[in-house]
């Protein structure tokens, strides 16, 4: 088996979603001083790769009252990397819907992750509009995962297509990596903090890959 991490790594200079406060890790004791290390951590819980629960945007779910089977599931993945950045409209994510089972996280690999740390990254990934989301949403998916920070561009002060989303149930999963190292098909086994009432949790993801 083959295991691929689509998780980002967390740092001091990591990047962070336009308004969100910056995170900070920190030694406060380190085995040459103290005999041991221990670290202090400070970051808002929608920082780097992470899960939005339907409580993120609407009354609904919270990530403890997710099933572990809706988290770790198929994945199915679409490719988008040739596609103009931005919107994906309903015409375009039809061809892809019959490969979509109830249960599947769909994965849209736009290529977005190549530009993480950069000015590009915050409008250089794809995401499905509100009638391409309503399709995905008719094949009972589990959940969306991103290549870039949102389901809506960044300059939105209402979140229409998170509400979209997370209004019918459906998980939402921001700042993936390493979409292009996957099958079309793979194994996903997605992570959150175990808290309770969380509206969303940092993530591991990975791809188990036969």
């Amino acid at each position: 088996m083959r295991i691929v991490d689509l998780s980002h790594y967390f740092d001091n200079d990591m990047p962070v979603y336009p308004g969100i406060p910056r995170p900070l890790f920190k030694d406060i004791a380190t085995l040459e001083e103290n005999g041991y290390g221990m670290s202090e951590y400070r970051f808002i819980n929608h920082t780097g790769t992470h899960i939005d629960a339907p409580s993120h945007h609407v009354p609904g779910a919270s990530l403890d009252d997710i099933p572990l089977e809706r988290l770790v599931t198929d994945a199915v993945v679409l490719n988008f990397t040739e596609h103009e950045r931005g919107a994906i409209t309903k015409a375009e994510i039809e061809p892809f819907l019959e490969r979509i089972k109830p249960g599947d996280i769909v994965l849209i690999n736009s290529g977005g992750y190549r530009y993480w740390g950069t000015d590009k990254y915050w409008n250089g990934w794809c995401y499905p509009d509100a009638e391409a989301s309503q399709a995905l949403l008719e094949r009972k998916i589990s959940a969306i995962g991103f290549d870039g920070p949102s389901s809506d561009p960044v300059e939105t002060t209402t979140y229409p297509l998170h509400r979209i989303w997370l209004g019918a149930g459906c998980l939402i999963i921001e700042n993936l990596t390493n979409l292009d190292q996957l099958p079309e098909r793979t194994l996903l086994v997605v992570a959150p903090l175990k808290v309770r009432a969380s509206n969303g949790s940092p993530v591991r993801v990975l791809a188990l890959i036969d």
